[in-house]
């Protein structure tokens, strides 16, 4: 039987590792088909030569749909190697994209397009996410978050802290300006920061205007604010998981999606196996889990072949520390 594996590349990583992946590929494995043009899907078979008997498939994939598709890809190994997008999930997109697209060339800007497989809502930053890349997500409103909100340690605690901070505030009738320095309440942007609200991208919108923000980080250089912002796991919620092992190779991976992917594991009856970092990461994992593979013909299905895979993964610089879920 012929083993799948996908590698799914998101958005800007793709220009950093697709380079590397595609010589390795042609190193050792033959491609399947006619040659795809520039940026498209390509499949190969390895071993590589005339007559060789295909071991593995290995499928390399550009786009949200792709990876809807191999996670339901019965005993698929995948990789998604790219941005955890502070939580919002995998981002996909052509190459090539500039960390601020402009606005006639990508009317819809795909840094703000996800794949979600996460909690409700994941903190995020006013200036270095959505300013930084011009996007525009949904707020999550921390004061009216219930008691079965599905949250992330640190927002569970800032909705509690912000909702106690809102019961002061209208107890003691304070409104406007008054209201900004206290720590911890779902302030105003527009009131308490009325440059960074209004201050305009290189794409001339103004995310932040409206936004509303639970921490003021006033000690780093560039100061930040951080907003609560929708995410969910409608995307997650549809995945069968029938693949056999799903690595999330992005920053902070844990901390992000293992509840949610849990959750779905559980709800799917599925066995899938997930590799998720700790913290961030800048390695090119996608490359060293198929060398593992193909070449050090590590089986990740069995408990030596998997120590051995994260153990090759974890030994790599930047790794955010691999674990097994």
């Amino acid at each position: 039987m012929v083993q799948v594996i996908v590698i799914a590349q998101g958005i800007e990583v793709r220009d950093w590792e697709n380079t590397r992946m595609q010589k390795f590929l042609a190193d050792n494995c033959d491609p399947k088909g006619p040659k795809p043009a520039a940026g498209a899907n390509n499949t190969w078979t390895y071993p590589k030569g005339a007559g060789a008997k295909a071991t593995h498939e290995i499928r390399l994939v550009y786009a949200m749909a792709d990876l809807a598709t191999a996670l339901n890809t019965k005993g698929a190994f995948v990789v998604y190697e790219g941005h955890s997008r502070y939580g919002q999930g995998p981002a996909f997109g052509p190459a090539g994209i500039p960390h601020v697209p402009d606005i006639k060339a990508f009317p819809v800007n795909p840094w703000g397009i996800h794949f979600k497989m996460g909690y409700d809502a994941t903190d995020t930053e006013c200036i270095g996410d959505i300013f930084s890349h011009s996007v525009n997500p949904a707020e999550y409103d921390l004061p009216a978050a219930g008691a079965k909100a599905f949250l992330p340690d640190l927002l569970l605690t800032a909705a509690t802290t912000a909702q106690a901070k809102q019961k002061a505030i209208k107890a003691k009738k304070l409104s406007g300006k008054k209201t900004c320095s206290i720590s911890g309440a779902w302030r105003s942007m527009d009131t308490c920061q009325p440059a960074v609200a209004t201050n305009k991208t290189a794409r001339g919108e103004t995310p932040n205007k409206g936004r509303h923000y639970f921490r003021h980080e006033d000690w780093k250089k560039p100061e930040e604010f951080l907003t609560a912002v929708k995410v969910g796991h409608t995307d997650l919620d549809k995945a069968s998981l029938a693949c056999s092992l799903f690595f999330m190779a992005s920053c902070s991976s844990k901390v992000h999606f293992h509840k949610p992917l849990v959750n779905r594991r559980k709800d799917a009856k599925s066995t899938c196996v997930f590799l998720l970092t700790a913290l961030a990461c800048s390695a090119s994992h996608g490359l060293i889990f198929l060398k593992q593979v193909l070449i050090k013909g590590n089986d990740p299905t069995t408990r030596v072949g998997l120590k051995k895979v994260v153990k090759a993964l974890n030994g790599e610089t930047d790794s955010g520390i691999v674990g097994v879920y």
